[in-house]
Protein backbone atom coordinates (compact mmCIF):
# COMPACT_ATOMS: atom_id res chain seq x y z
CA UNK A 1 0.00 0.00 0.00
CA UNK A 2 1.40 3.60 -1.06
CA UNK A 3 2.06 5.94 2.08
CA UNK A 4 2.51 9.41 1.51
CA UNK A 5 5.13 10.22 3.90
CA UNK A 6 5.77 13.85 3.02
CA UNK A 7 1.89 14.41 3.76
CA UNK A 8 2.52 12.12 7.70
CA UNK A 9 5.68 13.99 8.19
CA UNK A 10 4.46 17.49 7.61
CA UNK A 11 0.93 17.09 9.25
CA UNK A 12 2.61 15.64 12.61
CA UNK A 13 5.35 18.66 12.97
CA UNK A 14 3.06 20.71 12.10
CA UNK A 15 0.75 19.90 14.78
CA UNK A 16 3.39 19.19 16.89
CA UNK A 17 5.37 22.05 15.98
CA UNK A 18 6.10 23.33 20.00
CA UNK A 19 7.30 19.46 20.54
CA UNK A 20 9.41 19.14 17.37
CA UNK A 21 11.38 22.15 18.58
CA UNK A 22 11.67 21.80 22.35
CA UNK A 23 12.58 17.55 21.74
CA UNK A 24 15.53 18.91 18.65
CA UNK A 25 16.47 22.29 18.78
CA UNK A 26 15.75 23.06 22.73
CA UNK A 27 18.20 26.44 22.37
CA UNK A 28 16.11 27.83 19.66
CA UNK A 29 12.54 27.04 20.98
CA UNK A 30 13.86 28.86 24.20
CA UNK A 31 13.34 32.13 22.23
CA UNK A 32 10.00 31.86 20.54
CA UNK A 33 7.16 32.51 21.10
CA UNK A 34 5.03 29.76 19.58
CA UNK A 35 1.35 32.06 20.14
CA UNK A 36 3.12 33.11 16.89
CA UNK A 37 3.95 30.45 14.52
CA UNK A 38 2.23 30.79 11.30
CA UNK A 39 3.39 28.02 8.27
CA UNK A 40 4.56 29.50 4.95
CA UNK A 41 2.54 27.47 1.98
CA UNK A 42 3.78 28.28 -0.48
CA UNK A 43 7.89 28.79 -0.67
CA UNK A 44 9.17 26.75 -3.67
CA UNK A 45 13.08 26.06 -4.46
CA UNK A 46 14.09 26.20 -8.11
CA UNK A 47 16.97 24.37 -8.98
CA UNK A 48 18.61 26.14 -11.92
CA UNK A 49 21.07 23.76 -13.26
CA UNK A 50 18.19 20.57 -13.18
CA UNK A 51 15.25 22.68 -13.85
CA UNK A 52 13.28 21.52 -11.30
CA UNK A 53 10.68 23.45 -8.92
CA UNK A 54 9.53 22.28 -5.78
CA UNK A 55 7.93 23.17 -2.89
CA UNK A 56 10.11 23.28 0.15
CA UNK A 57 8.58 20.80 3.05
CA UNK A 58 7.88 22.91 5.93
CA UNK A 59 8.76 26.40 6.10
CA UNK A 60 7.39 28.63 9.57
CA UNK A 61 7.60 32.66 10.39
CA UNK A 62 7.95 32.11 14.00
CA UNK A 63 7.65 35.30 16.50
CA UNK A 64 10.77 35.66 19.25
CA UNK A 65 9.53 36.46 22.84
CA UNK A 66 12.00 39.28 22.49
CA UNK A 67 10.37 40.87 19.38
CA UNK A 68 10.62 40.52 15.37
CA UNK A 69 10.16 37.11 13.58
CA UNK A 70 11.95 34.76 11.99
CA UNK A 71 11.95 31.72 9.83
CA UNK A 72 12.30 27.53 10.57
CA UNK A 73 13.06 25.66 7.56
CA UNK A 74 12.27 21.71 7.89
CA UNK A 75 13.04 19.34 5.30
CA UNK A 76 12.69 15.90 5.67
CA UNK A 77 14.26 12.57 3.50
CA UNK A 78 12.47 10.10 3.66
CA UNK A 79 14.57 7.03 1.52
CA UNK A 80 17.94 5.76 2.06
CA UNK A 81 18.26 5.04 -1.67
CA UNK A 82 17.91 8.85 -2.70
CA UNK A 83 20.22 9.83 0.10
CA UNK A 84 22.91 11.88 -1.45
CA UNK A 85 26.59 12.62 -0.23
CA UNK A 86 26.11 16.26 -1.47
CA UNK A 87 23.07 16.77 0.58
CA UNK A 88 24.65 19.35 2.22
CA UNK A 89 24.99 21.49 -0.87
CA UNK A 90 21.44 20.69 -1.46
CA UNK A 91 20.29 22.09 2.05
CA UNK A 92 22.62 25.25 1.66
CA UNK A 93 20.85 26.15 -1.70
CA UNK A 94 17.44 25.84 0.04
CA UNK A 95 18.85 28.09 3.07
CA UNK A 96 19.97 30.70 0.60
CA UNK A 97 16.88 31.11 -1.58
CA UNK A 98 14.53 31.52 1.76
CA UNK A 99 17.43 34.07 2.99
CA UNK A 100 17.55 36.07 -0.15
CA UNK A 101 13.86 36.11 0.05
CA UNK A 102 13.16 37.41 3.51
CA UNK A 103 16.29 38.52 4.25
CA UNK A 104 16.62 37.30 8.28
CA UNK A 105 17.82 34.65 9.98
CA UNK A 106 16.79 30.72 9.66
CA UNK A 107 17.36 28.04 11.31
CA UNK A 108 17.96 24.98 8.76
CA UNK A 109 16.89 21.47 10.08
CA UNK A 110 16.91 18.45 8.26
CA UNK A 111 15.21 15.09 9.12
CA UNK A 112 15.95 12.00 7.56
CA UNK A 113 13.39 9.36 8.68
CA UNK A 114 15.01 6.36 6.43
CA UNK A 115 15.44 2.72 8.57
CA UNK A 116 19.00 2.57 6.62
CA UNK A 117 21.90 2.21 8.94
CA UNK A 118 24.38 4.35 7.74
CA UNK A 119 27.76 3.61 6.89
CA UNK A 120 28.74 7.10 6.12
CA UNK A 121 26.86 9.64 7.81
CA UNK A 122 25.25 12.68 6.25
CA UNK A 123 27.59 15.89 7.17
CA UNK A 124 25.82 18.19 9.50
CA UNK A 125 27.27 21.59 7.74
CA UNK A 126 28.43 22.80 4.43
CA UNK A 127 31.48 24.74 3.59
CA UNK A 128 32.80 26.91 0.46
CA UNK A 129 36.77 27.24 0.41
CA UNK A 130 39.72 27.72 -1.06
CA UNK A 131 43.32 26.31 0.41
CA UNK A 132 43.72 28.67 3.11
CA UNK A 133 40.57 30.26 3.01
CA UNK A 134 36.87 29.59 4.14
CA UNK A 135 34.65 32.09 2.37
CA UNK A 136 30.83 29.92 3.58
CA UNK A 137 30.97 28.02 6.62
CA UNK A 138 27.16 26.60 6.93
CA UNK A 139 25.90 24.27 9.61
CA UNK A 140 22.44 22.63 9.92
CA UNK A 141 20.78 20.40 12.59
CA UNK A 142 20.71 17.21 11.32
CA UNK A 143 18.35 14.47 12.93
CA UNK A 144 18.85 10.97 11.91
CA UNK A 145 15.85 9.14 13.65
CA UNK A 146 17.38 5.45 13.22
CA UNK A 147 20.52 6.69 14.81
CA UNK A 148 18.45 7.98 17.80
CA UNK A 149 18.15 5.32 20.65
CA UNK A 150 14.61 5.95 21.61
CA UNK A 151 15.71 5.05 25.41
CA UNK A 152 17.30 8.15 25.45
CA UNK A 153 13.75 10.05 25.70
CA UNK A 154 12.13 7.94 28.32
CA UNK A 155 12.00 10.67 30.93
CA UNK A 156 10.41 12.79 28.59
CA UNK A 157 6.79 14.06 28.78
CA UNK A 158 6.45 15.38 25.33
CA UNK A 159 4.03 13.63 23.09
CA UNK A 160 5.94 14.12 19.96
CA UNK A 161 8.60 11.57 21.01
CA UNK A 162 6.53 8.45 22.43
CA UNK A 163 5.48 8.64 18.52
CA UNK A 164 8.82 9.28 16.65
CA UNK A 165 10.22 6.33 18.62
CA UNK A 166 8.47 4.17 16.06
CA UNK A 167 11.12 5.70 13.69
CA UNK A 168 13.87 5.15 15.85
CA UNK A 169 16.37 2.80 16.87
CA UNK A 170 15.31 -0.70 18.86
CA UNK A 171 16.17 -3.96 18.61
CA UNK A 172 13.17 -5.89 16.38
CA UNK A 173 12.63 -8.89 19.18
CA UNK A 174 11.53 -5.88 21.38
CA UNK A 175 8.85 -4.35 18.59
CA UNK A 176 6.05 -5.85 19.77
CA UNK A 177 6.48 -4.85 23.35
CA UNK A 178 7.49 -1.38 22.29
CA UNK A 179 4.53 -1.05 20.50
CA UNK A 180 2.08 -1.09 23.21
CA UNK A 181 4.50 0.68 24.95
CA UNK A 182 4.49 3.61 22.67
CA UNK A 183 0.47 4.01 22.38
CA UNK A 184 0.12 3.61 26.33
CA UNK A 185 2.45 6.14 26.74
CA UNK A 186 0.44 8.41 23.96
CA UNK A 187 -2.54 7.97 25.30
CA UNK A 188 -1.24 9.05 28.82
CA UNK A 189 -0.30 12.19 27.36
CA UNK A 190 -2.84 15.73 28.19
CA UNK A 191 -3.39 15.79 24.32
CA UNK A 192 -6.16 16.73 22.46
CA UNK A 193 -8.04 13.82 20.38
CA UNK A 194 -7.54 15.28 17.42
CA UNK A 195 -4.18 15.86 17.72
CA UNK A 196 -3.79 12.08 19.92
CA UNK A 197 -4.73 10.48 16.73
CA UNK A 198 -2.19 11.77 14.66
CA UNK A 199 0.44 10.66 17.01
CA UNK A 200 -1.61 7.28 17.10
CA UNK A 201 -1.50 7.01 13.68
CA UNK A 202 2.01 6.97 13.18
CA UNK A 203 2.90 4.24 15.63
CA UNK A 204 0.10 2.44 13.12
CA UNK A 205 1.70 3.36 9.83
CA UNK A 206 5.38 3.32 10.99
CA UNK A 207 5.37 0.16 13.26
CA UNK A 208 3.06 -2.18 12.10
CA UNK A 209 2.02 -5.72 12.56
CA UNK A 210 0.83 -8.61 11.25
CA UNK A 211 0.71 -12.50 11.81
CA UNK A 212 2.25 -13.50 15.26
CA UNK A 213 3.01 -10.48 16.21
CA UNK A 214 0.04 -9.24 15.57
CA UNK A 215 -1.80 -11.59 17.96
CA UNK A 216 1.50 -11.29 20.12
CA UNK A 217 0.26 -7.76 20.97
CA UNK A 218 -3.04 -8.70 21.24
CA UNK A 219 -2.26 -10.86 23.54
CA UNK A 220 0.17 -8.34 25.91
CA UNK A 221 -2.51 -5.76 25.82
CA UNK A 222 -5.61 -7.65 26.96
CA UNK A 223 -3.86 -9.74 29.63
CA UNK A 224 -1.87 -6.48 31.51
CA UNK A 225 -4.19 -3.99 32.94
CA UNK A 226 -1.24 -1.73 32.60
CA UNK A 227 -2.61 -1.23 28.97
CA UNK A 228 -6.46 -0.74 29.31
CA UNK A 229 -6.79 2.31 27.33
CA UNK A 230 -4.98 0.89 24.76
CA UNK A 231 -7.36 -2.61 24.86
CA UNK A 232 -10.08 0.15 24.61
CA UNK A 233 -8.34 2.19 21.84
CA UNK A 234 -7.98 -0.69 19.80
CA UNK A 235 -11.83 -1.37 20.16
CA UNK A 236 -12.40 2.09 18.75
CA UNK A 237 -9.72 1.70 16.08
CA UNK A 238 -11.08 -1.52 14.70
CA UNK A 239 -14.84 -0.30 14.82
CA UNK A 240 -14.08 3.12 13.06
CA UNK A 241 -12.17 0.97 10.48
CA UNK A 242 -9.08 2.84 10.41
CA UNK A 243 -7.13 0.66 10.87
CA UNK A 244 -3.96 0.40 8.09
CA UNK A 245 -5.41 -1.28 4.82
CA UNK A 246 -9.43 -1.24 5.99
CA UNK A 247 -9.90 2.16 4.68
CA UNK A 248 -12.13 1.18 1.46
CA UNK A 249 -15.52 2.42 0.38
CA UNK A 250 -16.83 6.16 -0.61
CA UNK A 251 -16.88 9.27 1.65
CA UNK A 252 -20.22 8.96 2.29
CA UNK A 253 -20.21 5.23 3.02
CA UNK A 254 -16.73 6.25 5.72
CA UNK A 255 -19.09 9.09 6.93
CA UNK A 256 -22.35 6.84 8.11
CA UNK A 257 -19.90 4.23 8.75
CA UNK A 258 -18.44 6.03 11.73
CA UNK A 259 -21.34 7.67 12.38
CA UNK A 260 -23.08 4.07 13.45
CA UNK A 261 -19.62 3.23 15.58
CA UNK A 262 -19.83 6.13 17.34
CA UNK A 263 -23.51 5.68 18.26
CA UNK A 264 -22.70 2.08 19.18
CA UNK A 265 -19.91 2.75 21.00
CA UNK A 266 -21.87 5.84 23.22
CA UNK A 267 -24.58 3.39 24.02
CA UNK A 268 -22.00 1.07 25.19
CA UNK A 269 -20.74 3.77 27.90
CA UNK A 270 -23.45 5.33 28.25
CA UNK A 271 -26.31 3.61 27.76
CA UNK A 272 -29.71 4.30 25.42
CA UNK A 273 -29.14 7.00 23.61
CA UNK A 274 -32.02 10.00 23.00
CA UNK A 275 -33.15 10.54 19.79
CA UNK A 276 -31.97 13.99 19.83
CA UNK A 277 -27.98 12.81 20.13
CA UNK A 278 -28.64 10.43 17.55
CA UNK A 279 -30.26 13.04 15.10
CA UNK A 280 -26.34 15.31 16.33
CA UNK A 281 -24.34 12.61 15.47
CA UNK A 282 -26.16 12.32 11.77
CA UNK A 283 -25.60 15.64 11.47
CA UNK A 284 -21.80 15.41 11.52
CA UNK A 285 -20.48 14.81 8.13
CA UNK A 286 -16.69 15.30 8.56
CA UNK A 287 -14.50 12.41 8.86
CA UNK A 288 -12.24 13.77 11.05
CA UNK A 289 -14.60 15.58 13.24
CA UNK A 290 -15.97 11.83 13.69
CA UNK A 291 -12.66 10.41 14.26
CA UNK A 292 -11.69 12.65 16.87
CA UNK A 293 -14.73 12.20 18.19
CA UNK A 294 -14.64 8.05 18.62
CA UNK A 295 -10.59 8.77 20.75
CA UNK A 296 -12.22 11.44 22.82
CA UNK A 297 -14.76 8.53 24.55
CA UNK A 298 -11.80 7.17 26.10
CA UNK A 299 -11.58 10.13 28.41
CA UNK A 300 -15.47 10.94 28.42
CA UNK A 301 -17.07 10.67 31.87
CA UNK A 302 -20.92 12.20 30.35
CA UNK A 303 -21.99 12.55 26.89
CA UNK A 304 -21.85 16.59 28.06
CA UNK A 305 -18.18 16.12 27.97
CA UNK A 306 -17.70 15.32 23.86
CA UNK A 307 -17.29 18.22 21.79
CA UNK A 308 -20.64 17.38 19.49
Amino acid sequence: MWIDHDQIFKQLIEAFFREFMELFCPAEARWIDFSRVEFVREEHFTDVQRGHRRQLDLVAKVGLKAGGQKFVLVHAEFEASRKEQDFPRRMFKYFCQLFLRHDTEIVPIAVFTDDARWKTPVPDHFELSLPGKTFVQFDYHLIKLKDLDYRQFLGTNNPLAFALMAKMGYNRTERVRLKADFLRWILACPVDPGRRSLLVDFVETYLALAGREQAEFEQIVRADRTYAEVQEMITVYEKQGIRKGKQEGKQEGKQEGKQEDLALLLEKKFGKLSPAVRRRIRKIDSTEKLDSLLLAVLDAQTLDDLPF
